[in-house]
């Protein structure tokens, strides 16, 4: 995808998110509704895209990126964002990577691969599985389910995107870095 077309996607993606409103977002969030807030605004981007351009392969995953970052910084979840870690590009990792050097069982990774090539998406989880040895903390959105011994989220058919704050809300629960409290949820 062209850095031209990642622009326009982000333009897409911030129009929308203005509309539904930051405190909006934030307070259906802290409800227990993100399920839904989430995949009201990224359908809402798709259909604008849709009547612009032809969706192309890597287009709903680099949505679900861009609204992934989104999320993570209104909802004050700390994260560390487009980095490598010992030579390993990471998409995200939830809380950071001087977490991940020390104690990798605090440390989630997620990745987003801009391919449905079910041996580069492997190559990218033998990749991470050497700076991420437990592999339930090891997240990748994919625009359709593949079983790929790792968990999962999806932007198409049943669509388990939308659950990904929730799970990160859960998994920051009940560690070190959440005992802070500076949460927005």
């Amino acid at each position: 995808m062209s850095r031209i077309e990642i622009l326009e996607l982000s333009e897409i993606l911030y129009t929308v998110i203005s509309e539904h409103e930051e405190q909006k977002i934030l307070s259906e969030i802290a409800q227990g509704h993100s399920a839904g807030i989430i995949k009201s605004i990224f359908e809402q981007c798709i259909s604008i895209i849709k009547s612009k351009h032809e969706i192309k392969q890597d287009t709903l995953v680099t949505v679900a990126e861009g609204l992934l970052h989104y999320l993570l910084t209104v909802t004050m979840i700390p994260s560390k964002r487009k980095t490598t870690f010992q030579g390993i590009d990471i998409d995200v990792a939830v809380p950071d990577t001087i977490t991940l050097g020390t104690s990798p069982q605090e440390v989630v990774i997620i990745s987003f691969p801009k391919t449905n090539d079910m041996r580069e998406i492997n190559m990218q989880i033998d990749n991470i599985k050497k700076i991420q040895p437990n592999q339930d903390n090891i997240w990748f959105v994919l625009e359709k389910d593949m079983n790929l011994g790792i968990k999962t989220y999806t932007v198409q058919d049943s669509m388990t995107f939308t659950n990904i704050i929730d799970d990160l809300k859960s998994f920051t629960s009940n560690k070190k870095q959440s005992k802070l409290k500076i949460f927005k949820i």
